[in-house]
């Protein structure tokens, strides 16, 4: 069972997020297993700054195992129901060069327009390569985005193309013109964030990230930024 987590709220709307340490026993153990027998990348159909691959089938089972006892632990405010349902869970490397990256990449974002999914990031990394932050679009008082919102915040998104101006090509960390931080957390090796998945958020990636070690089965991901991320259904 998790018993090592924190609650925190962020913003102004007191979003609850979960951080966990030490999430998974022998954490170790699974990165050597992922660099000899993993082969990770680059997906087409989303806007993920890196590559993925599949999450062990052992990590899976652990997901299972701990996630509802986590969250039934915690009292019922956070969620309308006990029983999570896992419906993705993946591994990550973040290693595109900020020169390559689209204009959605460089601003914050949501995973879902849903209400009742949670985002699960793990960081299975010791380097100093950023942790996640979440934010507040300044115009709109957005936080979290549903789909009652979506229309009107991705509107407001393109309108500020031309008014504001496309941003730098470059990872955010920070406030800028159209967004303010409302909370970061720094990333460890073997903590967890549990998150509403459609608060807006962004990984603290530094804009010299590494790109070697990207591509192949037998990686070296010793300074790669890699995470195990997870959707969580209610």
């Amino acid at each position: 069972m998790v018993s090592n987590y924190q609650l925190i709220n962020v913003g102004e709307h007191a979003t609850p997020v979960i951080v966990i340490d030490d999430f998974l026993p022998d954490a170790q153990s699974m990165v050597d297993v992922i660099a000899k027998h993993h082969r990770f990348e680059k997906k087409t159909d989303d806007f993920y700054p890196g590559v993925r691959s599949h999450a062990p089938d052992a990590y899976v089972a652990h997901l299972h195992r701990t996630l509802p006892a986590l969250f039934a632990g915690i009292n019922g405010a956070l969620v309308d129901t006990s029983q999570p349902q896992l419906a993705m869970a993946q591994l990550s490397i973040a290693n595109q060069h900020p020169s390559q990256l689209s204009p959605i990449q460089c601003i914050p974002h949501i995973d879902t327009q849903r209400d009742n999914e949670w985002a699960l990031v793990h960081y299975l990394f010791c380097a100093p390569l950023g942790g996640t932050a979440f934010y507040r679009h300044k115009e709109t008082g957005l936080e979290r985005v549903n789909a009652n919102q979506y229309h009107h915040y991705f509107s407001t998104l393109k309108r500020q193309a031309t008014s504001v101006g496309l941003p730098a090509k470059a990872y955010i960390n920070g406030d800028t013109a159209m967004f303010k931080q409302i909370a970061c957390v720094e990333a460890q090796f073997n903590r967890a964030l549990l998150y509403p998945a459609n608060l807006l958020h962004s990984g603290c990636l530094p804009n010299d990230i590494d790109q070697t070690a990207s591509h192949g089965r037998h990686l070296d991901i010793k300074h790669t930024r890699l995470t195990a991320n997870a959707s969580i259904l209610f």
